[in-house]
């Protein structure tokens, strides 16, 4: 007996779709909530597990507040079931059951059907001309609703992409007949992805504020900016969070004068300041009138968040991973196509690694890719798109 599984294509869309929706994550002061949907596409006999990658929330367009997944899932099946008994006819009857599940950072939904198929009466195998049937085409789900939120939201913050897995797959159970049968399966299905940030919009200085950077120095994070045509009255407060969504001041500066100035201020991290730390500046001007800079990220963790910078990219043999954070642990290195199939992939035990290098193990077709490496041990991951030669 057999299950056959054939891979007919994955598409993979990537749309930004803004919108607004006061629905969830209310903003302070009662303002409203705005939106920004992707949207992902599969279709075909997909693989049990596929990778879905979404763009990540860029924290200067705003205060992520909470995030929502919606699928929707259509999938037909179609089976061959075929007596090989050559000694007698035999009575058939099964119970399929079809699994499909969604799961990301801070995000897990599944659904499941279950149908029973038979008794069917099939031939004696070399005897009589009846000894298959044909199941199908069958719904089994008719464009089910898959929906979860979360307001685990660091994980989608930065550049970069955000992984999720698409998991689906089938299996059955003969409930009559005896094991001398043969089972081709293929169930083809049509998914569609929706991954919904809701964020509360950061207004823009329009002061001449610019050139903000955040420098890390071993625990020292320096913060500096630059401000053209200053008007006295102006008042500057730094403002950190952890979560990119819940700010506190940790500095207050009044204006230095009229003019071009030059602002900075150092922040000591304390051993408790793990993981993603998030700065940005408020002016607050003489009529009390607030408005905010662009937010700036910065990593800090002995073990911490990967974000790797990847060179040369495009690479043409070997590639040098260089990461914001040093190591530890097994880190898993994949090179996916953009269906989401993996290529190549390795594992390397680190000690405090702040880089490796990944050799390319063949001649790949010139064009994008996307290299996933991770950290198993703390389960961090980054996925980023690289070009080949």
């Amino acid at each position: 007996m057999k299950q056959l599984y054939t891979l007919i294509c994955v598409v993979f869309l990537f749309i930004i779709i803004p919108h607004k929706s006061n629905a969830q994550c209310a903003c302070a002061g009662g303002e409203p909530v705005d939106s920004v949907v992707q949207i992902q596409t599969l279709s075909g006999i997909l693989g049990f597990n596929t990778p879905v990658l979404f763009l990540k929330f860029d924290p200067s367009t705003g205060s992520l507040n909470c995030l929502t997944t919606r699928s929707s899932v259509l999938t037909v099946l179609d089976m061959d079931l075929v007596n090989r008994d050559s000694t007698q006819r035999v009575e058939y009857s099964m119970v399929y059951t079809r699994v499909t599940t969604l799961t990301g950072p801070g995000i897990s939904v599944t659904a499941n059907q279950s149908r029973n198929y038979g008794p069917f009466d099939l031939g004696q195998a070399g005897v009589d001309v009846d000894t298959s049937v044909h199941i199908g085409p069958d719904t089994l789900f008719k464009y089910r609703s898959l929906v979860k939120a979360t307001t685990n939201v660091v994980p989608y913050l930065g550049s970069g992409t955000v992984a999720f897995n698409y998991f689906n797959n089938g299996s059955y159970l003969m409930t009559n007949g005896n094991d001398n049968y043969g089972l081709d399966v293929a169930a083809y299905s049509e998914v569609e992805i929706r991954l919904t940030y809701y964020f509360c919009p950061n207004v823009v200085l329009a002061s001449g504020m610019k050139n903000f950077q955040a420098k890390k120095n071993n625990r020292l994070i320096k913060l500096e900016w630059t401000t053209e045509n200053e008007k006295s009255g102006n008042r500057y407060a730094v403002e950190m969070s952890r979560n990119g969504r819940d700010f506190i001041a940790v500095s207050n500066q009044n204006s230095a004068g009229t003019g071009i100035k030059n602002y900075k201020f150092d922040y000591t991290a304390s051993g408790s300041d793990k993981g993603r730390l998030f700065f940005r500046i408020k002016q607050t001007d003489a009529q009390n009138r607030e408005s905010y800079s662009p937010i700036k990220t910065i990593s800090f963790d002995e073990n911490g968040l990967i974000n790797p910078s990847i060179y040369p990219n495009p690479v043409v043999k070997t590639m040098n991973i260089q990461f914001e954070s040093a190591q530890t642990g097994t880190l898993r290195v994949e090179l996916l196509n953009t269906v989401g199939q993996v290529m190549q992939q390795t594992s390397v035990k680190a000690i405090k690694s702040n880089s490796l290098q990944f050799d390319l193990q063949q001649k790949y077709p010139r064009g994008s890719y996307w290299l996933r490496v991770s950290n198993t041990g703390t389960g961090e991951q980054s996925v980023s798109r690289v070009s080949i030669q």
